[in-house]
């Protein structure tokens, strides 16, 4: 179903601000608050308090001297940089631990984070730590970023009182800037160019190339004195449909995947070199460099074994291989049918599709999830019983939210309440639960 939507015009460019190396106070533009080094590049965040920068026209109304202050618990150890053998370490060269979960909205036509309408955006990402994730993958489109209107039905002011009269680039800000507090890293990812429909490449009529790369730069360059932002995904699940859309190995940028990925991502190092580059798959490679078993958009990095990204675009140690993977509840795939051995036939297939770049490459799941009910049930099971073989502690969950129609989310319908089926076989990933031998392969 088409939706119509109204986007203002384009909002200023505002300058990311300077960050000393030993401590910064921020006191101006759209930060106003303290980093101090601790020891050993250890940042901790210490009276913050976000106001995003007020725009000419339409001017927002004044805030009281106190409702963006909040508590500083945030520590966190920038930049993340990535091992030879996969490991994604922090500036102290210890492994990291990403338990993340997606939480979309913004790349909607509403342009702000779901579930505003009816809780404080504070309160849920207490609960998100409360559950033991320490990390969010935000979903945005470029409308996002320009608009200069302001969300009204899916914003309730009187539930979120600190977010009246700001645009979504102002309402990302302030977001991000609570998830600092509570010790989050963030993960920004362009999801859809109108901001209506996942598309199959990045560019679409009426969106180029070129703008798709200079909107990834001003998210890179606002971004970046902000250690909990930690990373960019390019592009939300490039895929093929009719022969057409997005490869990997083409040769010709408008339909290789790759060739555009490596365009972007060195422009997002050459913005923010601290940045780690989520490049995700693509679906279906036409038989090129990939096993028969069928791919979930962006979820094929197959390809990448015959043509690898070109490391003097985006080096290896800023590269995130980040595929996407879901079971029955979203696709009806070949080898979930009876009479494949369905679910014990998974892990041979998982790890032709990605165990193989494990220990080689970083590899984080962007997103993966489902309804978790019947045999979505058995696949979530299984996969995180073989994600525990692989020792894979980073991932992101799809989704935070319930109401993704196909998924379902980690809470309810009333926006409130764990589904605790799902969430307990999800937290087997960092409770020290014992690994299931079998499925190892």
């Amino acid at each position: 179903m088409a939706v119509a939507m109204v986007v203002g015009t384009v909002a200023p460019v505002y300058a990311a601000l300077s960050l000393n190396v030993a401590q910064d106070v921020w006191s101006s533009g759209f930060w106003n608050g303290q980093f101090k080094l601790e020891s050993n590049a250890a940042f901790a965040v210490a009276g913050t308090s976000w106001n995003s920068p007020v725009e000419a026209a339409p001017v927002a109304a004044p805030a009281s001297a106190t409702d963006l202050s909040v508590p500083a618990t945030g520590q966190f150890k920038p930049p993340f940089s990535v091992a030879t053998d996969g490991r994604i370490l922090d500036s102290q060269g210890t492994a990291v631990s990403i338990r993340g979960v997606n939480w979309f909205g913004f790349e909607t036509p509403d342009l702000v984070a779901h579930g505003l309408w009816q809780r404080n955006y504070k309160d849920m990402i207490g609960q998100m730590k409360d559950l033991g994730f320490n990390a969010v993958r935000l979903p945005f489109c470029p409308a996002t970023l320009h608009s200069t209107g302001r969300p009204s039905g899916a914003l309730n002011t009187s539930v979120n009182p600190d977010l009246a009269n700001k645009t979504p680039l102002q309402v990302l800000d302030r977001i991000v800037a609570e998830f600092a507090t509570r010790g989050f890293y963030v993960l920004l990812d362009h999801h859809r160019p109108d901001c209506n429909a996942i598309s199959t490449t990045p560019q679409i009529p009426g969106y180029t190339l070129d703008q798709w790369v200079a909107d990834l730069q001003f998210v890179a360059d606002r971004y970046r004195n902000v250690p909990n932002v930690f990373a960019i995904d390019l592009k939300n699940e490039p895929h093929s449909s009719g022969g057409s859309g997005a490869f990997w190995g083409t040769g010709d940028i408008d339909s290789d995947w790759k060739l555009a990925a490596e365009r972007a991502g060195s422009a997002v190092l050459a913005t923010n070199a601290r940045l780690l580059v989520f490049v995700e798959g693509v679906s279906d490679n036409n038989g090129r460099c990939e096993h028969a078993d069928a791919h979930w958009w962006g979820g094929n990095i197959e390809p990448a074994a015959c043509h690898p990204i070109d490391e003097t675009r985006i080096s290896r140690h800023r590269l995130v291989l980040s595929p996407h993977l879901y079971g029955p509840s979203v696709s009806g795939q070949p080898y979930f049918r009876d009479g494949t051995g369905f679910p014990d036939n998974m892990p041979a297939i998982w790890q032709n599709q990605l165990g193989r770049f494990m220990g080689r490459n970083a590899v984080v799941l962007g997103e993966f999830g489902g309804r978790f009910t019947d045999q979505d049930r058995q696949w979530q099971v299984k996969f995180v019983d073989w994600l525990k073989c692989k020792g894979v502690r980073n991932f992101f969950y799809w989704s935070w939210n319930p109401n993704s129609g196909d998924t379902g989310g980690i809470l309810q319908d009333d926006w409130q309440s764990v589904s605790l089926d799902k969430y307990n076989n999800l937290k087997r990933l960092w409770d020290g639960s014992a690994v299931d031998a079998s499925v190892c392969r």
